[in-house]
Parts: C-alpha cells; structure tokens; sequence
C-alpha cells in the first residue's frame, strides 16, 4: 500500500513538473511594413482604412479607423484581413483584435503566424494596352502596363497617395477593377506635373491568360 501511495506521488509531482515547465515561445514573424503605412482592413463589419504604427512582442499597433468621421468601435476577437502595399509587391495577412485604446484611439491586432507576399514583377504584362487612354478615379490617365493583378497609369490625379483606394476603368470591354495605389510618384510631363501610379487590383483580372506570381510566405 505504501509502494502504491509512493507511485502515485511520484507521477503526480512529474506531471506538476511538467506542466510547470515554461512553454516554448512563438517566434514572432516581422510584419515588414513601414509606420505609417496606410492600409485596407476587411472585418466582420466592413472594408477600412487605418494606419500601421508599430508592431512589439504584444501585437500590432493601428489607428483606429473612421467612417463618417466617426472612429469604428473593434470588438475584441473579431479576425481581420490586412492588405497593405510594399513596395512593387502586396502583404496579406489575418489576424484577430485583441485589445483597443479609446483614449488613443488605437487597435492592437495578435502578431499573424504568417504574412502572405505577392510580387507585381513576376506577373506577366499586357503590353497592346500601353498608350491606351483610361480613367482612374473619374480622371483620364494612360495606361503604361497590365497585368491580371495589377496596372500602372500616368495620370494627373495629384491627390491619390499610396494606400488609397481607386477605381480604375479599362479599356474597352475588360470593363472596371477595383484596387488601391501601391505608389505615386511623380514625374515631369511637358509643362504638366503627372503622377505614375501603380495599382493593385482587389481581385485578379481574367481573360489575360495565366500568369506566374511570386509568393513568399514569412513565418511558420
């Protein structure tokens, strides 16, 4: 009787031991994004804008974003989508709320397991569209290459802004994409000041045959 007490004792402190022991951490996969860096969020309760501030080991920093100028109360748990622009490239990544200041008006997102990285330049381009004249934003703008994620206009829609969501109507029958500027830079256009904007289009176009993306996922 005495060994069996003994036993289970012994497997009892084992077990305590164990689950006493501290936990692996997680690594925590960078999010390589700029401050600042405007960006489209999808939750539960629509599409937004809001602004990327810093990310720590607790999570993600972002502005909280408005709509109708008022700032829109994030619940804790909800999962939101992020897609913001880098570069010549996209991230996407999920990730669930986990905290909001109202003082400050700031959300924090759980840092995602892993950011999907979707290169431009790897897709093929439609070169018969360049020169084609097109409308981005309602403004008239040139088309300098396409490809089924994404384009690049010459236009003098000064007020676009990387991050900024645009409508872009195509030539002819491939009809309207939606997206949002990855860049707009400007440049000197006769005695006009033009912008080049690249875009990334929301959903990826069809009809302009397959293409190679390059995807680079970062973390586990």
């Amino acid at each position: 009787m005495l060994g069996l007490l003994a036993l289970v004792f012994v497997v009892s402190m084992t077990i305590s031991y164990v689950i006493s022991l501290p936990r692996r951490k997680r690594k925590i996969t960078l999010v390589p994004l700029p401050e600042n860096t405007s960006v489209r969020m999808i939750g539960p309760g629509g599409v937004y804008r809001c602004h990327f501030l810093r990310q720590s080991k607790d999570g993600l920093t972002f502005s909280a974003p408005l709509q109708r100028d008022v700032y829109v109360p994030l619940r804790v748990g909800e999962i939101m989508m992020i897609q913001a622009p880098l570069n010549d490239s996209v991230i996407t990544f999920r990730a669930a709320v986990t905290g909001r200041n109202a003082d400050t008006h700031e959300f924090t997102l759980a840092n995602p397991e892993r950011v999907r990285h979707v290169n431009r330049r790897s897709e093929s381009r439609d070169t018969e569209v360049k020169g084609r004249i097109v409308a981005l934003n309602g403004q008239s703008a040139t088309m300098m290459d396409l490809s089924a994620g994404g384009a690049k206009v010459l236009c003098q829609a000064h007020g676009i802004n990387p991050g900024d969501a645009v409508r872009l109507n195509l030539p002819d029958e491939m009809g309207v994409a939606y997206g949002w500027a990855l860049e707009a830079i400007p440049t000197a256009d006769g005695a006009y000041r033009s912008k080049a904007v690249r875009i990334r289009f929301e959903t990826p176009l069809d009809g302009l045959g397959h293409h190679q993306r390059r995807v680079m996922y970062l973390g586990d």
